[in-house]
């Protein structure tokens, strides 16, 4: 009867926003800057440079490796490098087997790139991805040029940041079990800890595997989106199809989609990537501190939309739905907005996600205020609290300039230049 009675109420996805999604949009944001920290680089300041990840100490180094590099690396080449770093910061989840989704700004026109393989053994989709989007661009360094140069450069400078720990604790009997992982994260009868030396990794010898195995590679590569049109008349582009939302069909997971989001801009040149991978067990990648998975994962939810010389990216994961996230976004006005801030404050609103198998409705009471909280008490279904949901970071192109905005709710970090 619960059910029944959900079904006839959700008939129409319309019925939905108009009931639950708009009063959110006409809310104040004020209380959600007060004591919150910084999400993006100041538009008042002419920035250079910008570079956003997991945590400011690897950006620091990074910024370091490319001063000593000198001045002849050009945009794509911190494209390959910074991708590459991350298998030193994020080594669960940016590794040669992971799916690599790439955003890019080059030119004056927006890329999108997907790179996965349903292949289970030998497939290195991050190597490939690189390479392919370097080729594409007429770019003739190899991989092993920029291998070298982060060998050189970066040595065991990397520290461990606070989400690669919570997953070394979350997998720590499995880690403490294998042989070959066990020696690069444990000290003592404990794993390492937030800002302990992450172990050193060899570029020059993971090139050297996926060299071995290139011919071995079934990669697929996606360049496609596919586009909405807003009520508003905005048009945009996204990996998920939001037809299936509008007739209140949910892409929902059994487990919870995560990855590592990061990326740089230079001038007007810009890239924002999200690698994530399928972990069934923890395993080696040969021997090394990096974790063996299948790139046949889940992905981010990623929109790219163009309205009116504007450009706005995002991505979104760490939800059982990253889709319905966007998808909310979207009908809140983001293809509308014209300034960073206006993003930003979509981004850090209340959210809510609708689940199935029991059908039930999580919200973010936290971020609701009293009236949307009474009025989603109306409906005839079971409503639960989050902390938080989801994860989404952005990257914006407008009048007032370009500007990475990361998502409150999880650890993140960006450096201006």
């Amino acid at each position: 009867m619960y059910k029944l009675a959900f079904i006839l109420l959700l008939s129409s996805c319309s019925f939905l926003i108009d009931k639950i999604e708009t009063p959110l949009v006409k809310t104040s944001h004020e209380s959600m800057y007060k004591d919150s920290p910084a999400t993006f680089c100041p538009v008042e300041k002419n920035i250079q440079t910008q570079l956003t990840g997991s945590d400011n100490q690897s950006q620091a180094l990074y910024l370091e490796l490319i001063k000593n590099a000198g001045p002849s690396l050009d945009f794509l080449d911190h494209f390959a490098l910074w991708n590459l770093i991350q298998f030193s910061i994020r080594p669960d989840q940016s590794s040669p087997t992971s799916r690599l989704q790439v955003f890019m700004e080059l030119d004056g026109k927006s890329h999108y790139f997907d790179f996965f393989s349903e292949e289970p053994k030998d497939q290195y989709p991050f190597f490939y991805g690189l390479e392919w989007i370097l080729a594409k661009f007429g770019k003739k360094r190899s991989l092993e040029y920029y291998a070298l140069l982060i060998n050189k450069n970066l040595g065991n400078k990397i520290k461990i940041n606070k989400e690669f720990e919570l997953f070394l604790v979350k997998n720590l009997p499995s880690l403490k079990g294998n042989t070959e992982l066990s020696p690069y994260y444990f000290r003592g009868a404990d794993v390492l800890k937030e800002n302990e030396t992450s172990p050193f990794i060899d570029y020059l010898k993971l090139v050297s595997l996926y060299r071995q195995n290139k011919n071995k590679q079934k990669i697929i590569v996606n360049t496609s989106l596919i586009p909405f049109t807003t009520e508003k008349g905005s048009v945009g582009k996204c990996n998920y199809d939001f037809n299936l939302y509008l007739n209140s069909i949910y892409l929902i997971d059994k487990v919870l989609p995560i990855g590592n989001i990061y990326g740089i801009s230079q001038g007007k040149s810009a890239f924002l990537s999200s690698s994530s991978q399928k972990l069934e067990s923890i395993e080696s990648l040969h021997g090394t501190s990096l974790f063996k998975g299948e790139s046949k994962v889940r992905s981010s939810a990623a929109c790219l939309i163009e309205n009116d010389g504007s450009k706005i990216w995002a991505f979104s994961n760490q939800s059982r739905d990253p889709g319905q996230h966007l998808f909310q976004l979207v009908r809140y006005g983001l293809a509308r907005s014209q300034k960073t801030i206006e993003v930003d404050k979509l981004i850090r609103h209340s959210r809510h996600l609708f689940l199935s198998d029991p059908t039930r409705l999580i919200i973010e009471s936290n971020r609701s205020s009293k009236d949307q909280i009474e009025n989603l008490l109306k409906f005839p279904l079971p409503i639960y609290n989050a902390e938080k949901l989801g994860n989404i970071w952005s990257y914006t192109q407008f009048k007032e300039g370009n500007r990475f905005i990361i998502d409150d709710r999880n650890p993140g970090s960006f450096s201006c230049q």
